[in-house]
């Protein structure tokens, strides 16, 4: 019974009853207040001991999955954590997978990641560290890998240009035309042609592979997608390291590619190889030296002009893990020339004392902690990272020695 329900009974009553001593009537209360407090006591205690009783079941949430089944490949990379051992974690700097498939690391030299999961990664390196360093415990976590694929022709005209770049293990045909834009009512899509390593390598009947419900195709990093249109007449397109990618109009049948790249503003200067320069057109791909002196080639309505990104490299020296010359295809932090170099040399590096030598000669004192997501590497710049000052307590032991005698014996023949 609610204790309110009490307290109204009684009130309602109490004009019946002729009238107690103060005395009796404070007694009487108390009592009441105590029995009504006995009750709430006795139903908190009942509902504990039945738990079915007004208990919310929380569903549980499953946990996404991770990324357990990809293979690590060319351009990835990680971060290592080495339990216990702080000097051969590299948690600030991720670990890139070389042009080899090879990483060098402090303490276990090289290592081949390519084709490998993250977990296969893992135990390697555990298993290697443990040669050393028997209580160590090995972490690696996969940074997000990047894949870059070309998709032109007849597609939505994008303000950056036709390269996609996906942050997601695997890229598939789909995922690339969607994010391309299809063009509808230009494309052809019964005549979808897919590019690798400068050669033809499937062609794909968009239509049908949508009705039939697949397989999907996989892509390959820098994989180029090339989708025709269904006019005769239409702009030509240029890609690539130019410095206005796009689409132009041509009022001929045929227009020279040196006048074509000039409308695109001329190509990049450090990063472009107008050596190895291709027209694209819907039968062929055709190589063009756009650096020559007399060029010859010719686009028509449709073709595309494609400048390819030149092998520029930078050069890394001093302490760090693999000094040498990198690749790079557009501008790098600091901290990503360091990364490149497999990080810096634990025991030997200064990271305060970095030397940039511009390629016109110039050079900059930096230290890594301020400037290294500032300041920019460009082609045939080099970063020499300088070693720490040290003692050699032999040699000022000897020099030590050979002082004293020196003047032990001035004195003694003086």
């Amino acid at each position: 019974m609610n204790i309110l329900s009490l307290y109204r009974q009684f009130f309602d009553s109490v004009c019946y009853f002729p009238k107690l001593p103060i005395k009796s009537f404070l007694i009487f209360l108390l009592t009441l207040v105590h029995f009504g407090f006995s009750v709430d006591v006795f139903a908190a205690e009942t509902a504990t001991e039945n738990p079915t009783v007004a208990t919310e079941v929380t569903p549980k949430v499953a946990k996404p999955p991770e990324l357990s089944t990809y293979k690590l490949e060319v351009g990835d990379s990680f971060v290592v954590t080495v339990d216990g051992y702080s000097e051969y974690s590299k948690e600030r700097i991720p670990v890139p997978v070389q042009q080899d498939g090879y990483v060098s690391y402090p303490l276990i030299g090289l290592i081949k990641v390519a084709g490998l999961t993250v977990s296969e990664l893992e135990a390697q390196m555990q298993s290697a560290f443990s040669k050393h360093l028997p209580a160590a415990r090995v972490f690696v976590t996969l940074m997000r890998p990047k894949r870059t694929i070309l998709v032109f022709g007849a597609v939505e005209p994008r303000a950056r240009g036709n390269l996609h770049v996906f942050e997601i293990g695997q890229v598939y045909l789909l995922q690339a035309l969607a994010s391309a834009g299809i063009n509808y009512e230009a494309a052809d899509l019964t005549d979808i042609s897919i590019w690798r390593t400068g050669k033809l390598y499937k062609r794909i009947d968009y239509l049908q592979l949508m009705s039939s419900g697949g397989p999907d195709i996989p892509l390959k990093d820098y994989d180029t997608i090339y989708i025709p249109s269904i006019f005769q007449q239409r702009p030509v397109r240029v890609i690539g390291a130019v410095v206005a990618p796009g689409v132009y109009p041509i009022m001929t049948p045929q227009v020279p590619a040196t006048q074509i790249l000039k409308i695109a503003g001329g190509s990049r200067s450090d990063f472009a190889d107008l050596h190895k320069s291709e027209i694209l057109t819907s039968k062929e791909r055709i190589l063009v030296n756009l650096a020559a002196e007399n060029v010859n080639a010719m686009l028509g309505p449709g073709d595309t002009l494609y400048v390819p990104l030149a092998e520029a490299k930078i050069s890394v020296i001093g302490a760090v893990e693999k000094p040498g010359q990198y690749i790079i295809t557009e501008p790098v932090l600091l901290g990503q020339a360091i990364a490149m170099a497999g990080g810096f040399n634990e025991e030997r590096a200064n990271p305060k004392k970095c030397l940039l030598t511009r390629a016109d000669g110039t050079e900059e004192a930096l230290d890594f902690d301020q400037v290294h997501s500032e300041v920019y590497l460009n082609p045939k710049d080099q970063l020499r990272v300088r070693e720490r000052t040290r003692l050699d307590w032999r040699v000022i032991t000897f020099a030590t020695s050979f002082v004293n005698l020196l003047v032990t014996v001035l004195v003694r023949y003086r």
